[in-house]
């Protein structure tokens, strides 16, 4: 119950402040007075949140096959010392398609950091953003 009345506060909170503080904001820097320069930084973030996706992609791919080669591995071993040939060549091939498609999925990330870099330009440059005053 106390939680619930918190969240309905907060929200009350920035429901208020969003119909009763209205402004415009105008996407453009305060830097020499031209206009587009916002617009340039919000490009370059853009392009770096992208290249990080791409980052946090293949440190997520490496623990994946990380993980993945350690399971077969102890499970190949498993399998050699009880004597089921079937489980460890099973495992094996596991193992191995794990690394193809490991590298498989490596060698599209490039490419998406390719596409990244020849769209970012594509955010047009004067965009007026505004908070509609009720």
């Amino acid at each position: 119950m106390r939680n619930r009345n918190y969240l309905l506060i907060s929200f009350f909170v920035v429901l208020l402040a969003t119909l009763y503080l209205p402004a415009t904001a105008f996407a453009q820097g305060l830097g020499d007075g031209g206009t587009g320069e916002a617009l340039g930084v919000l490009e370059e973030t853009f392009k770096s949140l992208g290249i990080l996706a791409i980052k946090f992609m293949y440190t997520l791919s490496f623990i994946i096959v990380l993980v993945g080669g350690v399971k077969n591995g102890f499970a190949i071993n498993l399998a050699q010392q009880i004597g089921v040939a079937g489980m460890a060549s099973r495992h094996t091939w596991n193992f191995i398609m794990g690394i193809v498609m490991f590298v498989l999925f490596l060698a599209t990330l490039p490419i998406l950091n390719l596409v990244i870099n020849n769209v970012s330009h594509l955010v047009p440059t004067n965009i007026e953003i505004t908070t509609p005053s009720w």
